[in-house]
Parts: structure tokens; C-alpha cells; sequence
């Protein structure tokens, strides 16, 4: 009997995790539109004089926003729900004004970033057609997800197999 309760409550307690890492998932993507957001208004306010603003603004968001290649890319994978291309990523990495003149090759430097951050389990590759890749960011919910639904799915197949033998 407390054996089925100790179940109950395992189970209630990872379909509130899985609940809490969807709401996680929901507010970290909310904080990468919002930091697209800032470079957006960041450029559009640039053609004004707000200089004293933008230097108030620039040193709370400048490591977010300015970092090195690898965040810069991170940044970009997180804020867009789709799979991007190197090709577009490196567009992006332009469009946040990220010098990529200082790389002989800038494609090669972000396909080495890209191998990188699959290898480590934070981006997964998504073939297309013609043998092109896209990258998509692996949020830590989906991560967490992934984990829960491999504890779940050994459990219930016990279950399942003790039904069937009975």
C-alpha cells in the first residue's frame, strides 16, 4: 500500500517538474526576445542623440550583447525558434555589429563554434535537404524533458510487462 503512494507521489512530483521546466522555458525565451529587442532598439536609437542613455544602458547589457563569438552565437540560436543555417547565423552575428573582419575565414570559425556547442549536448543538428545543416538550441527544459521522459519510460514498461504476465 505505501508502496503505490510513494509511486503517486513520484509521479505527482515530475509532472510538476515537467510543468515548472516548461514555464522556465517560457520565461528564458522571453529574455532572448527581449535582448533582440535591445539591439533592435539599440540601432533605431542610435540614429538619435541619446548618447548619455545608451552609455547607462551599454554597461548593464555590453557582456550580454558584446561577448565573443561563442556567446554571440548562443545568444542568436536561443532567441529564434527555428533551425538557422551557418550561412544565416553568420548574417545575424553581422547584424548585432560583431567584427568578423578580424577571421581569415568567419564561416569556418562559426561551423568550429557550431561542432563545438553540439559536441557539449547545447545545439542539435537539423539536416535539410541537399545535405545542408541547421543548428537549433537545446533549451534545458527540452533537456530535462528528455531526462524525465527516460525515467518514466523504463517504469512504465515494468508495469506494463507485470500486467501482461499476470
Amino acid at each position: 500500500m505505501a508502496n503505490k503512494n510513494y509511486r503517486k507521489a513520484l509521479y505527482q512530483a515530475k509532472q510538476e517538474l515537467a510543468h515548472e521546466l516548461v514555464e522556465r522555458q517560457k520565461s528564458d525565451q522571453k529574455v532572448a526576445r527581449l535582448q533582440a529587442l535591445i539591439t533592435q532598439l539599440q540601432d533605431l536609437c542610435a540614429e538619435q542623440d541619446q548618447k548619455q542613455f545608451w552609455n547607462g544602458i551599454e554597461r548593464v547589457v555590453k557582456a550580454d550583447l558584446k561577448g565573443g563569438i561563442t556567446e554571440t552565437i548562443r545568444a542568436l540560436l536561443k532567441e529564434k525558434a527555428l533551425p538557422m543555417t551557418a550561412v544565416e547565423l553568420k548574417a545575424g552575428i553581422e547584424a548585432q555589429k560583431y567584427d568578423l573582419a578580424r577571421f581569415k575565414n568567419p564561416l569556418a570559425v562559426i561551423h568550429t563554434v557550431l561542432n563545438r556547442l553540439v559536441k557539449s549536448g547545447d545545439v542539435k543538428i537539423i539536416p535539410q535537404q541537399y545535405g545542408k545543416k541547421t543548428y537549433q538550441w537545446i533549451s534545458t527544459t527540452e533537456k530535462l524533458l528528455a531526462e524525465l521522459q527516460e525515467t518514466i519510460q523504463p517504469a512504465t514498461q515494468r508495469r506494463g510487462g507485470k500486467k501482461e504476465s499476470k
